[in-house]
């Protein structure tokens, strides 16, 4: 099981990575499988990307949070972190080859927490790049995204690398407190090497 928690945990950059070949034995605490659910594989907005039929405001709000989503784990934030999401939001986290586990109330909370809090003690810092965000779907009050990144690491300020690509997909709602995730796919490009 602890093999199989790491390997989720290198999904949300805090874990130590897994091998490539470990078999899936075990859920974590406050996780369930979700074997129907995959990573976004396809460019599909449902309007034309350069249309200019959309507030610019909440666009720019939703990029915002989504830095502020790279910012707060990677700097070890849970309440911060958390505080991006709504109350019953899903957080699904899946590695090629694994089937995905789906996270969402308590479970999700007590779980980010634990881990944000031991990775931050294990001498690596990660840094997400998130470079490319796409508009696939936006209204007044709900957005549909996809995401690209790089996520790298550094080893007690001594050895750099890039640990994946990464691939993210959300579902954003507004609310009296501006936007929030209510649902995220997060699909790195490729298992972590050990």
């Amino acid at each position: 099981m602890k093999q199989f928690l790491f390997r989720i945990l290198a999904i949300h950059l805090l874990a130590i990575p897994a091998s490539a070949g470990l078999a899936q034995t075990a859920v974590p605490k406050g996780g369930a499988l979700a074997a129907d659910i995959t990573a976004l594989r396809s460019y599909a907005p449902g309007v034309n990307p350069g249309a200019t039929e959309f507030d610019a405001i909440d666009r720019a709000a939703i990029a915002n949070l989504i830095y502020a989503y790279a910012f707060a784990y990677d700097n070890g934030e849970p309440d911060a972190w958390l505080g991006l999401f709504t109350q019953d939001a899903v957080f699904v986290a899946g590695v090629p080859g694994q089937t995905p586990v789906s996270f969402t109330g308590e479970g999700f909370r007590t779980f980010w927490t634990e881990r944000m809090k031991t990775f931050r003690s294990s001498g690596n810092l990660r840094r997400h790049l998130m470079s490319n965000i796409l508009f696939l779907d936006q209204t007044a009050d709900t957005a549909h995204v996809s995401v690209a990144g790089l996520l790298t690491n550094a080893k007690d300020g001594k050895t750099f690398s890039a640990v994946s690509s990464l691939n993210y997909e959300g579902w954003l709602v507004k609310g009296p407190a501006g936007w929030k995730i209510a649902c995220w796919h997060d699909f790195p490009d490729a298992a972590f090497p050990e």
